[in-house]
């Protein structure tokens, strides 16, 4: 048996060119200022409405209200995941230093790195060849990106000390400091002695 994402939903087999009224749809189920029922009724209208507007030249299969009806459950659980993901992500990042992209690379890759442990517990044993191998190949992205981050930053600081090093040089010989004083300027500055 193959395995896959499942059997598609009546929502999901519907023709490419009914996207924007699905995203209509999706859109009005999250402002949740209107009834299900009344925003169905909608949907029907407009599916109705494009199919007449083919000619027939598309097959739309009306979802039933059950379909509907669990597509905006689904819908709604996915934007609760999302909505308690960024402000746990908020309340972590309020914490860090924003002008630090070392920090924020490292949580990150992280929280990536913990959902992808969450998904391989949430799937053992079920996920294909094809699926581990995604997996591993987003771990392997974001080991890189940390590493690329943190050597970034390690190039920067250098570069950094070098400038200051020669600037506090600069002004020493410019005023007269002897090597002694320019090197104290330099620890004071750095936490570099010459």
């Amino acid at each position: 048996m193959a395995r896959g994402r499942g059997r598609l939903n009546s929502i999901q087999l519907l023709p490419k060119e009914c996207s924007d009224i699905v995203i209509w749809a999706a859109g009005e189920l999250q402002a949740a200022n209107r009834p299900q029922t009344d925003i169905y009724k909608e949907f029907v209208i407009k599916l109705e409405e494009r199919q007449r507007e083919s000619r027939g030249e598309l097959d739309i299969r009306i979802p039933s209200f059950s379909s509907f009806n669990r597509y905006s459950i689904d819908l709604d659980a996915t934007t609760r995941e999302m909505n308690e993901a960024r402000e746990m992500a908020t309340a972590v990042l309020a914490g860090l230093d924003h002008n630090d992209g070392d920090d924020i690379t490292k949580f990150v890759g992280e929280a990536i790195k913990a959902a992808v442990m969450a998904t391989l517990r949430a799937h053992k044993g079920k996920l294909g060849p094809k699926h581990l191998f995604e997996l591993a190949s987003t771990m392997r992205m974001i080991a890189m990106a940390q590493a690329t981050s943190s050597t970034h930053r390690q190039k920067i600081e250098a570069e950094l000390a070098a400038k200051t090093k020669e600037a506090v040089q600069t002004v020493a010989k410019a005023k007269g400091l002897s090597g002694a004083a320019a090197n104290e300027i330099l620890d004071k500055i750095l936490g570099v002695s010459n």
